[in-house]
């Protein structure tokens, strides 16, 4: 299956798990508007983002900073994807891999696939504001509905709409049944975010994606970590570093 046709679902099974939350939610008035502005840290969020705007993430987190809680092997590489264009910094990444004994495993159809998975420590997004698609009075309030567990039913439901929009776009009965399959398989856990608290004004761990997703003001950023096969170190450590990075813009 390739991932065009895989994609079709997945987006329409995310745009359709967002309007499960959102609905009749989709305008704001002006006392709401008010509220985002009362809760909003502006000053910090302007400073995580001229980080990101200079390209300069490694001086927001650098190397010796991370040294203070985690050794980083001399073989790690560091690697920086900085994006040209001024409105997609907050889509850079900067982070330190080296390999590990460590596998990941997923189930695609039915088989089990393991896969090779590398230590990584980094940060990612900062400035990153996608989280406001669910159409909240307050960024807190879209936070807390972008990174939650989404129930059985909700998925179920999501699902078959997804499916129904593949065969409006012109894909055959086969072709929907086995993305949205392939589909399912990839969003099989039920648990897939985590709440941490004490850190920004809010924070959610990505268990499978190992990141710590911070939010700042009416921003987030992502601190990755990926050591252990115990996510309560990679937890641990990523709170560490999430603090150093709230440290230098206070």
């Amino acid at each position: 299956m390739k991932s065009s046709i895989l994609l079709p679902v997945i987006v329409a099974f995310a745009i359709t798990a967002c309007n499960n939350t959102t609905a009749n939610s989709t305008e704001k008035s002006a006392s709401e508007l008010e509220k985002t502005e009362d809760v909003s840290t502006a000053g910090n969020a302007d400073c995580l983002k001229s980080y990101a705007d200079k390209g300069t993430l490694d001086q927001l987190l650098p190397l010796d900073v991370i040294k203070k809680h985690y050794t980083i092997p001399a073989q790690a590489k560091k690697s920086y994807s900085y994006r040209s264009e001024a409105k997609k910094h907050d889509k850079d990444t900067y982070e330190y891999t080296w390999d590990s004994d460590r596998v990941r495993k997923m189930t695609i159809s039915g088989r089990e696939i393991e896969y090779p998975s590398s230590n990584r420590i980094g940060i990612r997004w900062v400035g990153s504001d996608l989280f406001t698609i669910m159409g909240k009075p307050t960024p807190l309030e879209n936070f807390k509905a972008f990174y939650r567990n989404t129930t059985a039913a909700e998925k179920e439901a999501a699902f078959k709409k997804a499916g129904e929009s593949m065969k409006e776009k012109g894909y055959d009965a086969k072709t929907t049944e086995t993305a949205t399959k392939m589909a399912k398989d990839l969003s099989g856990d039920d648990i897939t975010f985590k709440e941490i608290a004490g850190i920004g004004d809010a924070a959610s761990w990505r268990i499978k994606e190992k990141e710590l997703t911070v939010l700042v003001g009416k921003i987030t950023f992502q601190v990755s970590v990926e050591i252990s096969n115990n996510d309560s170190e990679n937890i641990e450590l990523a709170k560490k570093l999430a603090a150093e990075v709230l440290a230098k813009c206070k």
